[in-house]
Formats: C-alpha cells, sequence, structure tokens
C-alpha cells in the first residue's frame, strides 16, 4: 500500500490540492493537545473523496477501459467526486442513490449533470444493488470505498500529512464505510508503526466498530445521525473491515450532543463549514484529548457538504450555550 499510495499521488498530484493542515490554537489551549485540521473540506468537490475518485479512473484509464460509462453507488460526496473527474477523464457516471435520499442531498448531486437511478432503503442495499446492475451492463463499478485504488486514493492524505507535519503522533479520522481511514492507516502504519490511528463514529451509525467488536460485519442501523456521510451500513463484503481489522489502533463513538458541539467549536475557531461527518474527528479528540497531552494530533475535516438549515440550528444552539 505504501508504494501504491506514492505511485497514485504522483500520478494525480496535478489533478488534486495539497489541501491545508492548519493550527488550531483555541482547541490546543481547550485541550492540552496540540491540534491541527486537515482541511480536506478544501478538497475538489468539497471532500476527500475526489482523491479516490480520481485515483480509480486513472487506473481504468491506463487499463485501456474503452467502454466510458461507469456505475458508482453514492448520498453525495463520492457521487460529486466521480461525476467531476468523470469529467476530467472523459468518463460518463451513472449514480444509484437509495430511495430515501433527502432533497437536499439529490440536488446535491443534480447540479454535476449525470444519470441518477433510485433504488435501495438504504446505502449499503444501493451499493449492492449497483454493483449487480454494473454487472449485468458489463459495465465498470466504481465502490465508495471497497476497493484497492478507491483506499490508496484516500491514502495519499497520509503522505502530505508526514510532508507537512513529520512529528505526528495521531490521527483522528471519521469512518463511514473505512475507505478514508482504511487508506490513512495503511500507508502510516507502513511508514511510522508509532503513529495512532484512531477511528470515530457516531453512536447512532457505529457498524464499523460493532462490527470489530463481533468479528464480522452488522447490519446497517436503523437509527437517523446528524453525521449522515458517514451513516448507511457496511457492504457485507467490504475490504475495509479487514484493513480496519489489522490497523486502526482504537474507536471512539460520539453522541449527537458531541459531534453538535464540535461542529460548533469548528466553525468558532475556524469559520470555516463543515459536514457533520467531518466533526466526528474533532468530537473524537474533544473527548479523549486527556490521553494525548502535549502530543501533536490531527483531525481530518473529511467533507464541507451540509444542510444550511440543520448546520444554522445547530451553530445557534451551542452559540447561546457558549
Amino acid at each position: 500500500m505504501k508504494d501504491q499510495s506514492k505511485q497514485i499521488y504522483k500520478r494525480i498530484k496535478k489533478e488534486i490540492k495539497k489541501t491545508p493542515l492548519e493550527y488550531n490554537s483555541e482547541l490546543s489551549e481547550k485541550t492540552g493537545a496540540k491540534i491541527f485540521l486537515k482541511t480536506e473540506n478544501k478538497q475538489i468537490t468539497g471532500s476527500f473523496k475526489f482523491r479516490g475518485a480520481i485515483s480509480k479512473l486513472n487506473y481504468l484509464r491506463d487499463l485501456g477501459v474503452t467502454n466510458k460509462k461507469i456505475v458508482t453507488a453514492s448520498t453525495g460526496n463520492h457521487a460529486a467526486a466521480v461525476a467531476m473527474a468523470s469529467q476530467k477523464m472523459g468518463f460518463e457516471a451513472l449514480i444509484f442513490v437509495p430511495e430515501t435520499i433527502s432533497k437536499v442531498k439529490l440536488e446535491f448531486i443534480k447540479q454535476y449533470d449525470v444519470e441518477i437511478i433510485k433504488k435501495g432503503r438504504y446505502s449499503a442495499e444501493t451499493e449492492i444493488l449497483a454493483a449487480e446492475y454494473a454487472q449485468k451492463m458489463n459495465l465498470k463499478f466504481l465502490h465508495p470505498y471497497s476497493d484497492p485504488q478507491i483506499i490508496a486514493g484516500q491514502g495519499t492524505i497520509a503522505i502530505e500529512l508526514l510532508e507537512q507535519l513529520p512529528e505526528l503522533d495521531a490521527v483522528f479520522v471519521p469512518i463511514g464505510g473505512g475507505g478514508l481511514i482504511s487508506g490513512i492507516a495503511q500507508y502510516l502504519k507502513s511508514i511510522k508503526p508509532a503513529i495512532k490511528i484512531i477511528g470515530c463514529q457516531a453512536h447512532h451509525a457505529p457498524e464499523m466498530i460493532e462490527s470489530i467488536k463481533l468479528g464480522k460485519i452488522v447490519p446497517p442501523s436503523e437509527k437517523n445521525t446528524i453525521a449522515d456521510g458517514a451513516a448507511g451500513g457496511l457492504d457485507p463484503e467490504t475490504i475495509t473491515f479487514n484493513i480496519c481489522q489489522k490497523y486502526v489502533d482504537d474507536y471512539v463513538l460520539l453522541t449527537e450532543e458531541e459531534i453538535g458541539y464540535a461542529l460548533y467549536q469548528i466553525y468558532k475557531t475556524t469559520q470555516q463549514i463543515v459536514e457533520p461527518a467531518a466533526a466526528l474527528s474533532v468530537a473524537a479528540i474533544l473527548k479523549i484529548a486527556k490521553d494525548y497531552k502535549d502530543k501533536n494530533l490531527v483531525a481530518i475535516l473529511s467533507g464541507s457538504r451540509v444542510n444550511k438549515a440543520l448546520f444554522d440550528e445547530i451553530i445557534k444552539r451551542y452559540r447561546t450555550d457558549d
């Protein structure tokens, strides 16, 4: 994975942004650790997902794939990333979305002028249906997280982290399907095994953490979370499960209250608007920072896509309580 991510980084470096790593003095003072924010919310299409998408399409181009129509499944960030990467690389994207997708998310995807099919009750089911359709139609399927080239693409974040902060002690990473943390963990553990990799997940969407505990992938949670970008369940065959088992050091479950408070703290201290899923990493740091006094901690801000009404409601609530 180390060599694969390096090779991919060389290929896609000009296509992606090297996102800033920002020291946050207020959060550092608050926690007693040295807190840095890796701002993937500033990545192309507003999330880390563009790295994986452009990585995969580079791979398909190099393979000499002649049918330029591709299929994927997403509720937002991955869809936008695949759509943009497809435009850049000369592919045509067909996006499967859950039948329960919100109007806000659907409109977000529609702005990229792609074909959309609604199928499945939740993300994990939609992914399976999309993969079946791709197989039936003899099209390439871009899994949102369970794919070696997607994972290695997300791992390019770790390359930048070591360039930006060589004395890195721990990285806090939001988990949905696990592609982001898999890429980061595999690369960092191959270079500096002492770096701690901490997975961050919502109490209401704890599929990866529960799966790790039980040693098998659990069904999707039926609860709702404001961190919906990191929810929806796991593909029963996902390769990220074994990677997380092997490389992730610890996990932190966050309540809706903790996620909302972290979202507010990010906005208060940086004036940056991020999605609640991105706030999982900061929420986890705020929760367990006492264990990392004076250490260099990185929180991955995974994306910027957020329902404005929800964001304003959360900020108003915590500003009043502050």
